[in-house]
């Protein structure tokens, strides 16, 4: 059984897949497929680079973020160190 999933992706990354799918003779939800795939099998790997803004961009949302002055005031109020 199938199922439908809709995902924002910017354009020209939608449009570079499906040039490149294209040209390998595949489509756009076969690459996406295989990259899922991919991933449930340990075969495709996120960097932590991306795994840190993947979070971070969830912790923006969520708003679980701080001003510079709040973390400032916080390492200035628990520096150990004098």
């Amino acid at each position: 059984m199938n199922t439908k999933v809709i995902l924002n992706m910017p354009k020209r990354t939608k449009d570079a897949v499906m040039k490149k799918a294209k040209a390998s003779g595949l489509t756009m939800s076969s690459v996406l497929n295989m990259a899922a795939e991919a991933y449930i099998n340990d075969r495709l790997a996120i960097g932590a680079f991306e795994r840190e803004l993947v979070e971070g961009y969830a912790d923006l949302k969520a708003g679980r973020v701080y001003s510079l002055d709040q973390v400032e005031h916080y390492l200035t109020k628990h520096n150990t160190k004098k």
